[in-house]
């Protein structure tokens, strides 16, 4: 058991180095983007305030795709140090083996799919519960 799991780990390490590189460029060349102020000279070169608008538009979500890829590189990095300590796909609320399947999907998943969809649920039912509070305080119904 335990050299299959090094064995996966050797594996998953290689998956999520690359994963590792692919987005140190992506981000590289974002940045590299931003600071030459290509969404700038589009905005310039737009012809009338819905060109305009649709530049800002496109700069607007390069920057959240940016700040995505910069969560998806900290994730990448978390799971390189639980393979580091030994961590790597045990899920981090029940302690079990994160499955395979759901490792490849998600190399950096910390919960296995059950604990996953609970956490999930939680974070949903808490959404609903604030939205709830919110109306209440506005004294509107639901």
């Amino acid at each position: 058991m335990k050299k299959a799991a090094t064995s996966r780990n050797r594996r998953h390490r290689r998956i999520l180095e690359q994963r590792r590189s692919e987005l140190l460029v992506e981000l590289r060349h974002d940045l590299h983007d931003a600071r030459a102020g290509v969404d700038a000279v589009q905005a310039e070169d737009a012809t009338d305030e819905l060109d305009a608008g649709a530049v800002m538009e496109r700069s607007s979500i390069r920057f959240r795709l940016m700040n995505v890829k910069s969560e998806i590189l900290v994730r990448v990095d978390q799971a390189l140090a639980r393979i580091d300590q030994g961590q790597y796909g045990l899920c981090e609320s029940c302690h079990a083996e994160i499955s395979e399947a759901r490792l490849r999907a998600l190399p950096f998943a910390l919960r296995c799919t059950n604990c996953e969809q609970l956490q999930e649920d939680a974070e949903s039912a808490a959404r609903r519960h604030a939205q709830g509070w919110l109306y209440q305080l506005r004294g509107e119904c639901l």
